[in-house]
């Protein structure tokens, strides 16, 4: 009886994370692995007698248009790229999760390419089998992720000012329902390269270090925009108290600043999702999008199809990204390492597919 590998990998929701920075030697290195982000390994097993070690992976930010997005790439091997980007850490690391464990599913059912051939009716019923089995795991792997990323999302929005003795400046913190800190970045600096505030810079000249300003305010309320996220309607920033201690260091500070400057160094908010973020999520979740038709284009999983050709040696792949702003799509050349991108489009539904197709040269039917 034929059955489809399952890797172990597809239960790993909450992996264990080891924080790295340019100075606490953990980052990984190479260039290609951001400023700072997180260390997770996904573990080795055994399918059907193919042994897959165990791999690092690292997930760290990255900035496309002016935007922010989280994603995953091998530490060790290739250093490739596992998964779809995200605007959230968590979403990154289970599309990576799941192709890994898709590339080793591959891996392990091809290894079984040598075994006796089936007879014709009992080989085209367990390739049905298998397909139902695929697609049952996939929408459950889906809905997982769309929990979790629900669990992770930002409710709450506060703007920290730090005190003179610790460099003054502000950063944006977002806290889940759980009161779990999900994302920071800073306010008053353009930041590392990667962590970049409004490429514009309009808003920077008005920001003093030490005062809740309106430039302040200008600069938060940008980055929640970019992260698909807005304020509560009827909801506005609210002074917090702080801890003992900082407020210790507040008061010391305060002869030294101009009138008001310590008066509010927290505030927050809280915050909702904007209706193009709602809308990113049912096309992440939701059906498969329409692309246009082309010959030898097979769907192969959510966000993928692969073309091929008995008349050329070429390998393509149609990557599927949704993302605000308008969703992206890529094919990639996978003939050979390295791996590169042949054509680049923006849009959603089939328009954009298109484009990225008619960019990489295939015909559309």
């Amino acid at each position: 009886m034929t059955t489809t590998a399952r890797s172990i990998v597809r239960e790993t929701d909450r992996p264990s994370y080891t924080r790295y920075t340019p100075t606490n030697g953990q980052r990984p290195e190479g260039t290609e692995y951001g400023v700072d982000g997180w260390l997770f390994t996904l573990p080795g097993e055994t399918l059907y007698g193919h042994q897959f070690p165990q791999r690092t992976y690292a997930a760290f930010q990255v900035s496309e248009h002016g935007m922010l997005f989280w994603m995953v790439r091998e530490v060790d091997g290739k250093r490739r790229q596992r998964g779809s980007t995200s605007t959230s850490r968590k979403a990154a690391v289970a599309f990576a999760v799941d192709a890994v464990a898709a590339e080793r599913e591959r891996a392990a059912d091809n290894a079984q390419g040598d075994r006796a051939a089936a007879p014709p009716i009992a080989t085209e019923r367990a390739a049905q089998q298998s397909h139902v089995y695929s697609a049952e795991a996939e929408a459950e792997h889906l809905q997982r992720i769309r929990k979790s990323e629900e669990h992770e999302r930002p409710v709450t929005a506060e703007i920290r000012l730090a005190y003179p003795q610790a460099g003054g400046g502000a950063s944006l913190r977002l806290y889940n329902a759980s009161g779990d800190e999900v994302d920071r970045e800073p306010l008053t600096e353009r930041g590392a390269a990667g962590r970049q505030n409004n490429p514009d810079g309009i808003y920077l000249g008005s920001l003093t270090s030490g005062a809740m300003t309106a430039g302040l305010l200008r600069a938060a309320g940008w980055h929640l925009t970019q992260c698909g996220l807005q304020l509560a309607p009827g909801e506005q920033w609210t002074a917090r108290p702080v801890r003992k201690s900082e407020a210790e260091q507040w008061a010391a500070w305060a002869p030294l600043l101009p009138g008001g400057h310590a008066a509010t160094p927290l505030a927050r908010v809280a915050i909702v999702p904007t209706r193009e973020h709602l809308a990113v999520t049912e096309r992440r979740f939701g059906p498969v999008p329409e692309i246009p038709a082309v010959a030898g284009l097979e769907f192969k999983q959510l966000g993928r199809w692969s073309w091929c050709s008995t008349n050329s040696p070429r390998l393509l792949v149609l990557v599927w990204t949704p993302r605000l702003g308008g969703d992206r799509w890529y094919v990639w050349d996978e003939t050979d390492h390295p791996h590169h991108i042949v054509g680049t489009a923006r849009g959603n539904g089939a328009a954009g597919a298109a484009g990225a197709l008619t960019a990489a040269g295939l015909s559309l039917a």
